[in-house]
């Protein structure tokens, strides 16, 4: 492979075609901005004053770029906006996000986040320079218009088409076509192929973000001592990468290595302690590493950081309070349930979160009639139908068991060793409590009973679609979804063999519609697995040859 060379071909952007979405919360800085767009012919502007307007307006119509303040004052910042209107997909790869900010430091929030916008602009500037860079901006998401329609339709493999003719077509963007076709050959599965583009780029020029790429192709193939040894000498050669932090903490982990996943964690943290998905997963490895300090000091970052974040959920509440009563600070956990109240009493989740942890607190602190209270709470709230993350249900099992409630201790027991039968992790928490209580034996019956059915269903359920015998598959793993409705790993592997017995005997629309919602689900317990990319494209592509519109099946 071979860059061509660039053409000095000038095209134009027609301004007065677009709408454009002007967010800061200063009315004299909304007004000066709309004064600079029509300069250059923009007309059509919106101007509103938080992130919440913004994503209200963006519901409402499209934009075809988003020029916002950083700084919004009170509420999420212009990075949590970005964050939230992309994790949410109401932008699409089409549109322009510009980020405008009179702080300096910017730039260095936007080369360590994990969703950087398209440009940044420092105030002040001119009309020009802004026409300058979104001159730049648009022509080239005008050049990859083929690839983006392709690409919003999930038909991958014609969007890495359009890629290959995007570099013989337009030599000024091969740099960013082959960056593009290297994250659908990683979505697709075709990890191989993805290695060999990266290697090719870095030959010709050592970028960073293809040597990253070459990292994380290296990871999915399980080559993780090979993907280590590239990640290292990347942070020898660039330190301030932080996207590479993050994955070395992922192959430390792969390769069980806890420690070292936490060190690569920490030290992303010391370059970019904003991100808190970042804080989030520090606070969880040093949880499990036993380093009670640093997961305290993580899960209150992520809070603080995130506090207006998309990110943020009732279970982060409860990693705090969990690290804050492990480290004896009963004090501590109370203040995050008094402080965060009215967040948490906004949902049941949150509610159940507050009831745990009040269970927890009066339990250790000889208040059993508070804990009593605080357990039916809790009881009611389950029998509503509210969930909790799986390390809280074991909390919750726990004080079930101290206060003699041991038939509903064992069913919460049961309930998530269903649901995560291949977690070690958990698994190794419930026999902790079930020691701790002198029930070790009755424990060891429990985790057996629990994880055996589902198991053994999963386990006979691939064998059989590897074999070919598609419709005992599904039976089997149908049943398995049944006994585990919450475990991503049985969900995913039934989606699979659905979508396999579709293929053998035509479309079943039962089927099919069990197939979306085992897949939601399993989109919801395991976020970003490495398998939901390749499941959701074999249902487009399943969607599309039988004619299902999958707009009216949503």
């Amino acid at each position: 492979m071979s860059f061509p060379s660039a053409h000095n071909k000038v095209d134009s952007i027609d301004y007065a075609a677009l709408r454009a979405l002007v967010v800061d919360d200063y009315p004299g800085i909304r007004s000066a901005l709309r004064l600079t767009l029509s300069n250059f012919g923009v007309t059509k502007v919106q101007l509103v004053s938080n992130a919440a307007e913004a994503i209200y307006q963006v519901k409402q119509g499209h934009f075809d770029f988003i020029l916002c303040d950083f700084n919004l004052g009170d509420g999420r910042d212009g990075q949590q906006l970005l964050e939230e209107l992309r994790h949410s997909q109401l932008i699409s790869v089409k549109t322009v996000f510009m980020m405008v900010t009179a702080e300096s430091y910017y730039e260095k929030v936007a080369a360590t986040a994990e969703l950087a916008p398209d440009d940044y602009m420092i105030k002040p500037f001119s009309a020009e320079l802004l026409q300058g860079r979104l001159d730049g901006i648009l022509l080239k998401k005008r050049a990859f218009k083929e690839v983006y329609r392709h690409y919003l339709a999930q038909n991958l493999e014609a969007a890495i088409t359009a890629c290959n003719q995007l570099v013989l077509d337009k030599p000024k963007y091969v740099v960013d076509a082959l960056r593009f076709k290297g994250e659908l050959l990683v979505t697709l599965g075709r990890f191989e192929e993805a290695e060999a583009l990266y290697q090719q780029v870095i030959k010709m020029r050592a970028i960073p973000w293809a040597r990253l790429g070459l990292a994380r192709a290296f990871h999915l193939q399980k080559k993780d001592d090979a993907a280590e040894e590239e990640l290292r000498d990347v942070l020898d050669k660039a330190p301030e990468m932080v996207a590479a932090y993050d994955l070395l903490s992922d192959v430390c982990l792969s390769k069980k290595d806890l420690s070292g996943a936490q060190t690569a964690l920490q030290q992303g943290v010391a370059i970019s302690g904003k991100t808190v998905r970042r804080q989030q997963k520090l606070g969880e490895i040093a949880h499990a590493n036993g380093d009670l300090d640093t997961a305290s000091v993580a899960f209150s970052n992520a809070l603080e950081k995130g506090r207006h974040s998309i990110f943020i959920t009732p279970s982060d509440f409860g990693n705090l309070c969990r690290v804050q009563l492990e480290q004896g600070d009963l004090d501590g956990a109370a203040t995050t349930l008094k402080r965060n109240k009215s967040t948490l009493q906004s949902s049941p989740e949150g509610k159940l979160v507050t009831a745990v942890t009040q269970s927890m607190v009066h339990t250790q602190t000889g208040k059993l009639e508070e804990a009593v209270k605080a357990l039916d709470t809790a009881a009611e709230l389950r029998a509503a139908g509210t969930r909790g993350d799986a390390q809280m249900m074991l909390d919750l099992a726990g004080t079930c068991m101290a206060s003699g409630r041991f038939d509903e201790a064992d069913g919460i027991v049961a309930e998530v060793a269903k649901n995560a039968h291949d977690s070690e992790a958990l698994l190794a928490k419930a026999r902790k409590i079930y020691d701790a209580a002198g029930r070790s034996d009755v424990g060891t019956g429990v985790l057996a009973s629990a994880t055996t059915g589902v198991r053994q269903l999963n386990n006979e359920g691939v064998v059989l679609a590897q074999r070919g015998d598609y419709k005992n598959a599904v039976d089997k793993l149908m049943t398995a979804c049944s006994e585990a409705p919450y475990n991503p790993r049985i969900m995913m592997n039934a989606v699979w063999v659905i979508l396999k017995y579709i293929d053998q005997v035509g479309m079943d629309e039962t089927m099919i519609e069990a197939a979306r919602g085992h897949l939601a689900e399993a989109e919801r317990q395991a976020p970003g697995h490495g398998r939901l990319s390749g499941l959701r494209l074999q249902l487009k592509e399943v969607e599309t040859r039988f004619g299902v519109n999958r707009a009216s099946s949503a």
